[in-house]
Formats: C-alpha cells, structure tokens, sequence
C-alpha cells in the first residue's frame, strides 16, 4: 500500500510540475545576448573585437546609444551590427547586409523559416510605436519593409537601395508607446 501510495504521489507531482506554465525562454539574439542586457554585459558576450559607441538622437526625443561591430558574419553572410539601447538596456539591434552579399528574397526566405511569415510593414507600425526609429533613423522605413511579431519581439526585414536591414526589436521595452 505505500508503494502505491508512492508511485501516485510522484505521479501526481510530475503532472503538477509537466501542467505548470512554462517560462518563457529569453530570446537569444546572437551569441547568447538577450534583450534586456546593459551595454557592457553585451560587449562582455559578443564575440566580434572591434566595436564603437555612438549617440544617436532621435525623431521621438530617444536617445539611443549604440555599439557597433562591423564585418561581423551572420549565418555565414557578412553584415555589420549594431546594438541599440535606452537607458542602458538593450531595445534592440540591426544587421546590416549588403545587396551584393545576398538578395532580400533569400534572406526573407531564410528569417521566414526562422521566425515565421513576413507581412507589410503597416501592419506592424502600431505594435512597434516609438521603435520604429530603431528600425529606421528617420522614423520612415522606406523601400521594401516587411515585418514578423513573436512573443513580443519584432523582426523588421527593409530593403533599401543597396543594403538589406533586419531589425529585431523588443517590444516590451519600456520605451515603446503605441
């Protein structure tokens, strides 16, 4: 009887433990950095050597500092990256490719597969309110821009002219006010 006992017991507690929420795993950018991380936790991590810091102001009256790596190789395609913060936690980064590295259909393509269907850009510019000035200085993506949200995260595809810019922006970040 108390082996019966026992066994229900453990069975009870791995079906507690298997039906409790899981937790939300952080989303891993590149290199085990995650949204959130201050800028020198991101430095520490990242494995690219060079970098530069830089302030950039924006449209919205944000002032984003970013850390920029370039000739990086992202997916076996060169790119420079850039990581963007506001008040010392990381909102979001950008790859930037060019147009002679690999065509925006290949490289849609290859984030579809990723993180799922792409659709137009307008759709997204509620969700992603004053963070489009991440996924475009000037506060307009122009050109071809596509968008994908998952699990609050935003992953913003633009063509233009000759360079392609994929921008994954968290859309938790404290910042951003539809």
């Amino acid at each position: 009887m108390k082996k019966l006992i026992a066994i229900l017991a453990v069975m009870v507690l791995a079906l507690a433990v298997s039906a409790a929420p899981a937790e939300e795993a952080a989303f891993t950018i590149r290199n085990n950095v995650t949204f959130g991380m201050n800028m020198d936790d991101v430095i520490a991590t990242e494995t690219a050597r060079y970098h530069e810091i830089d302030d950039e102001h924006t449209h919205g009256g944000i002032t984003f500092t970013e850390v920029e790596y370039e000739h990086v190789t992202e997916n076996n395609i060169p790119c420079d990256v850039k990581y963007l913060f506001v008040a010392n936690e990381l909102v979001a980064v950008r790859f930037s490719y060019e147009a002679r590295d690999i065509g925006y259909e290949q490289l849609k393509a290859d984030l579809t597969a990723q993180y799922g269907e792409f659709g137009i850009m307008e759709q997204a510019n509620v969700a992603l309110g004053n963070g489009v000035y991440a996924v475009d200085d000037d506060g307009r993506p122009e050109g071809m821009a596509e968008a994908t949200i998952i699990n609050n995260v935003a992953v913003v595809i633009e063509k233009d002219e000759d360079d392609i810019e994929v921008t994954i922006l968290d859309l938790s970040a404290d910042y951003i006010k539809p």
